[in-house]
């Protein structure tokens, strides 16, 4: 017989540590979004985030544009980096919600200087934007946009024969929050909204594409198309970018879809990001809250920053469970509008990157202790 020492003994030597951050500020700025990328070719990865890339290891920064600050903010909601138009160099496309713009900036080769500015979409308010695999080509290099206006088009967008080419899939927008993935299982990417989803056909650049109306969210930030429970079907996984709540949606059948709450204790968790966070081959989520995104306006907006990640594990009846761990909290760091997760030091444990008003942090990972 085991006695309850032993027990406890076992229960403590087993738990996995808890995962840990170093915490640094990368700049005191207010661009809402941060990406990694390998900007200058030197196989470090450098951090892109409003005006400024910003070199590894040191993260010095050089600033390659300059963009509008309007009403408490940098007028970049969204940094997407890749290699757009297959010259072997990362360009960066982003959006602008002041300025109505989505925007393509070259980059010249060059470590220091202004990079070129291509305007792609200049009649939109943008709330952000995705970089995505709209084709369903097996590479993600198209932008797909969330805007603002009830009135914009839903539409994507490619650099292809030398030129940005927008396609339209249906003549207006469906609510605050866009994503991307297989939701029907039938290997085509689908286009997800806060009120329904879009089934793609198979020439998504010249077929219509089939609405479903099988839900109505509210104002979410990116929908995730996942498998939380792993029975076959895609789930969402999503936010409420303007007041309380981070939920999952489990698909069950003939457009029935069944609303389970992971967290509503804090607000404004406008950027999420899923990732396998301890290594144990499931998708995690990511998240934190935005600072003061509508300049005190929203529900909680004044409540204390946090950063968190939630843990996909599973409860006593073995159905799905996301157990919060929290990374920071009542210090000035949030999620801002996009959160940039790599491993930046080869160690194997993701690393990630924030931005918002209240700056731009770096958190490494650090091994946790044996």
């Amino acid at each position: 017989m085991i006695s309850r020492l032993a027990l406890l003994a076992f229960f403590f030597v087993t738990r996995p540590p808890e995962l840990t951050f170093d915490k640094s500020m990368i700049d005191g700025g207010a661009a809402e979004p941060a990406a990694f990328a390998d900007i200058n070719g030197d196989k470090r990865l450098d951090i892109v985030a409003g005006e400024f890339w910003y070199e590894a290891p040191n993260w010095t920064p050089h600033r390659f544009r300059t963009l509008p600050f309007l009403n408490n903010y940098v007028d970049d909601f969204s940094d997407l980096v890749a290699d757009y138009d297959g010259d072997g160099k990362l360009d960066v496309v982003s959006v602008g919600w002041f300025s109505k713009n989505v925007s393509w900036w070259k980059n010249p080769g060059t470590a220091t200087g202004e990079w070129k500015r291509q305007d792609i979409e200049t009649k939109y308010n943008v709330e952000f934007a995705f970089l995505v695999d709209a084709d369903s080509d097996g590479k993600a290099l198209e932008i797909l946009p969330q805007f603002g206006n009830g009135n914009a088009p839903l539409t994507w967008y490619e650099f292809k024969g030398g030129a940005w080419q927008a396609h339209v899939v249906s003549p207006k927008s469906y609510g605050h929050g866009i994503g991307l993935g297989d939701v029907n299982g039938d290997k085509r990417n689908d286009i997800v909204t806060p009120k329904g989803w879009f089934e793609a056909p198979a020439d998504p650049r010249n077929q219509p594409w089939i609405y479903h109306a099988d839900f109505d969210l509210g104002d979410t930030g990116f929908l995730h198309v996942t498998d939380v429970n792993g029975d076959g079907r895609a789930d969402i996984v999503t936010s409420m970018a303007h007041n309380y709540g981070i939920f999952w949606l489990e698909q069950g059948g003939d457009g029935k879809w069944i609303k389970h709450l992971i967290d509503d204790s804090w607000s404004q968790g406008h950027a999420t990001v899923l990732v396998d966070m301890n290594k144990d081959g499931r998708l995690d989520l990511l998240t934190g809250k935005r600072y003061m995104a509508h300049n005190g306006k929203d529900p909680g907006e004044r409540e204390p920053l946090g950063v968190y990640w939630y843990e996909n594990s599973k409860d006593d009846k073995g159905e799905p469970m996301f157990v919060r761990h929290v990374i920071d909290y009542s210090t000035r760091t949030g999620g801002g509008m996009q959160i940039a997760v790599a491993d930046i030091n080869g160690d194997g444990r993701p690393d990630f990157a924030t931005g918002g008003k209240s700056g731009l942090f770096l958190f490494k990972s650090v091994a946790p202790r044996k």
